[in-house]
């Protein structure tokens, strides 16, 4: 039976532990979150829930404070978990949604990349545990992998694989491709380099229109690219999705693929964000040696990197520099200093704790300004 650390239960988390629940996988999974009785809940109701499908799975809460790495370290040593799922932030993304429509699309235009230390500390603070507990484990990041796993890519931490973003594409736009021609999905093949920004572009106010992408249509293993409109493909895809938050549920879908195709050497070709600490989003094969990335012989990883690092500069993020300073990009500085009074052009890993507290803060200052 595979060990698995799960740590954070809000929407993904909880999602994905129900889907745990009732999977065949042979699990043990450690539950942890900052609040105890929250995950001892969700816990019982996962399997309360897998007790209508005959399942028995072996869920365990535990209380986990990302802030104190020594403990979390110590955690991660005892229970030797064959991989670790971060599902945490300090700030998630759409509370800005509380704010009145105007002020909301303002701060929305920044793009998600703005709001960078709150995805990025968690994330990094148990990496920097689980590198400590000298424990092997595939880590998988769900904060935002498209911006977070290249910044801890270059700090020497980098996730074996995100999930979601070109992860909630690449199956839309095979649905989407099935539903235009009528051919069964199961016939259609992808492969997509993209970034998180051409997930929000069309869900979310003020997004920038353009970013680069790369896409490769197969029907019957026959290449049919060129029988389609690319951009109408990608922007209607994404569309298939209902509005808010149901995504979701795709989500913890991603993560649970990718979890089982590492853990059980699966060989599975898909789609995941951040591969390895590379930015944005790639075709990979998933096994027990980790993620691969597997382009069509005609496009090169340079290029691949490339189109995403343009991409990531339409999500706020500029430059991440070799020792993992994060350079915003001017508009994003700009929109969050008038917008929010947080002034920072640039930042260094170790600093995301105390700016992100810096903006929860100023955030907070906002919601009670427009209540």
């Amino acid at each position: 039976m595979e060990k698995v650390l799960l740590v954070g239960t809000g929407d993904v988390g909880a999602q994905l532990l129900e889907f745990i629940a009732r999977s065949d996988y042979p699990f043990e999974v450690i539950v942890g979150d900052i609040d105890e009785e929250k995950a001892r809940l969700l816990c019982n109701n996962a399997m309360i829930g897998a007790a209508h499908h005959g399942k028995n799975p072996h869920l365990r809460p535990v209380k986990i404070d990302l802030l104190d790495i020594e403990a979390t370290t110590e955690l991660i040593r005892k229970e030797q978990p064959s991989a670790v799922i971060n599902l945490t932030v300090m700030h998630t993304w759409h509370l800005i949604r509380q704010l009145p429509e105007d002020v909301y699309a303002k701060i929305s235009s920044a793009a998600l990349g703005a709001w960078l230390p709150c995805q990025l500390t968690l994330a990094m603070k148990l990496a920097q545990a689980l590198k400590a507990s000298g424990v092997k484990a595939h880590y998988i990041n769900t904060s935002l992998s498209c911006l977070t796993n290249p910044v801890l890519g270059k700090i020497g931490l980098a996730p074996t694989i995100g999930i979601g973003n070109v992860d909630l594409i690449a199956p839309a736009v095979r649905t989407y491709i099935s539903q235009q021609t009528g051919v069964p999905r199961s016939s259609v093949e992808t492969y997509q380099v993209c970034h998180h920004q051409h997930w929000v572009y069309p869900r979310e106010a003020g997004y920038l229109p353009g970013a680069p992408y790369l896409m490769k249509i197969l029907i019957d293993n026959i290449d049919v690219t060129s029988q389609f409109d690319t951009d109408k493909v990608m922007y209607d895809s994404v569309k298939l999705y209902p509005a808010g938050l149901p995504f979701t549920s795709v989500s913890a879908s991603s993560t649970l693929k990718n979890l089982c195709a590492l853990l059980f050497d699966e060989g599975l070709r898909t789609h995941s964000p951040g591969p390895n600490g590379l930015p944005g989003g790639y075709p990979v094969r998933l096994s027990a040696k980790g993620a691969e990335v597997v382009l069509p012989p005609e496009w090169s990883l340079e290029e691949a990197i490339k189109i995403n690092e343009k991409a990531a500069q339409m999500d706020a993020i500029e430059e991440v520099k070799d020792d993992g300073t994060v350079v915003f990009a001017d508009y994003t500085y700009e929109i969050m200093k008038d917008s929010l009074g947080f002034d920072c052009k640039s930042f260094v890993p170790e600093d995301s704790e105390s700016l992100a507290r810096e903006q929860m803060a100023r955030f907070k200052e906002l919601i009670e300004k427009h209540k």
